[in-house]
């Protein structure tokens, strides 16, 4: 592909409006002009010599289809920016693989993007164990300076991205659709809060795009992309992580992998990425060690077990005086069932409280 010096982000926005325009032939029409801006006066007969019949026709579509300003427009409805690949500001590590986006559409802080960052996925349908050990490992990373990357999605994703927030770290979600919505719905406010926090949610896919099942395995790419590694926490052996974990290797990055229990579905994935050279990891160290982090777990383990809202505080007030069964903490706290459950299980995953079986728990 030739260096494209001149660029008109305007022709980016339109040509990758088309739907039937992916990445990697958006920058196959850009390649093809040492001025991009000349698509616009470009007749049928001077595309189709510079592109061929059937990128020429999609070019025209998309300048007869999309209007650029009403892009911009809707870009600055839902406050999104934007980046090309031909850009200064482009994820430096993005830009290495081969098949880099051309552009990316960015919610919140884009400096969170040139970070260095670890790759955090895994299952959806996690196990105890999984979710804790994705928070754990994902907060002490954060809490050493590592971005955390992944891709918003139920299960070890959300725990992921909730553990460096917690750990007062940034955190970057990579979403399947376009930046006008969050999938699925039920992440939306964890999506508000990772922007909040110095973070940033971003796509390739232009606005109004949704969150089709062909998107994620594509969108894997730029977590693993923008990663100095990945960490697969827990994944089934058939799982969309090792996709992930395929692209990192693929683009010379570390992958790291958390081992399981060999009669766990759940772990046959991960184990399988041990068997096959993957980094296992038992503790956060290991991970940095390979990526010359320092490690500050110390600051992570104080914060660990410090309260951080006022029901929380309620709780370990409670369970100060010894362990308590779920009835005795519903009674004392004044919290409903569902409410109680929700805040016990973040908890345990912050290490506050232990589940010790029958119902029961006690402080960490």
């Amino acid at each position: 592909m030739s260096l494209v010096v001149n660029i008109d982000h305007k022709i980016i926005l339109v040509l990758n409006s088309h739907p039937k325009i992916g990445s990697q032939t958006l920058k196959k029409i850009l390649a093809a002009f040492e001025d991009p801006s000349r698509i616009w006066s470009s007749s049928r007969h001077d595309l189709t010599a510079k592109l061929g019949e059937k990128l020429a026709n999609l070019t025209l579509e998309s300048i007869q289809k999309f209007n650029p300003d009403d892009e911009i427009k809707r870009l600055t409805k839902y406050d999104v920016g934007y980046i090309t690949i031909y850009d200064k500001e482009y994820p430096k590590l993005l830009k290495e693989i081969y098949d880099a986006p051309a552009i990316l559409y960015v919610k919140g802080n884009i400096d969170a993007l040139n970070c260095p960052s670890l790759g955090v996925v895994g299952s959806r349908k996690y196990s105890q164990y999984g979710a804790s050990v994705g928070y754990k490992l994902s907060k002490e990373c954060a809490m050493s300076g590592l971005t955390i990357i992944s891709g918003l999605a139920l299960g070890i994703d959300a725990i992921a991205h909730r553990a460096a927030i917690d750990a007062g770290g940034v955190t970057v979600g990579v979403l399947g659709c376009g930046l006008d919505q969050v999938y699925p719905v039920s992440n939306h406010n964890l999506g508000k809060e990772i922007i909040a926090k110095a973070g940033a949610i971003i796509s390739e896919f232009p606005i109004g795009t949704p969150p089709m099942k062909q998107n994620f395995p594509t969108r894997n790419r730029i977590i693993a992309g923008l990663s100095l590694g990945t960490l697969v926490v827990e994944a089934a052996f058939d799982s969309g992580s090792l996709i992930t974990a395929g692209l990192a290797l693929e683009y010379n990055r570390e992958v790291f992998s958390v081992p399981g229990n060999i009669d766990s579905q759940m772990s046959e994935g991960t184990n399988k990425l041990i068997k096959e050279g993957a980094i296992p990891v038992t503790e956060t160290g290991d991970i940095l060690k390979i990526l010359n982090i320092e490690e500050k777990t110390n600051i992570v383990k104080a914060k660990q077990i410090l309260p951080e809202t006022k029901e929380e505080g309620i709780i370990v007030e409670l369970l100060k005086t010894g362990e308590k069964s779920g009835d005795e903490l519903i009674e004392k706290s004044k919290l409903n069932v569902i409410e109680l459950n929700s805040l016990l299980t973040m908890m345990e995953l912050k290490g506050i409280v232990k589940n010790i079986g029958g119902g029961r728990y006690k402080l960490g």
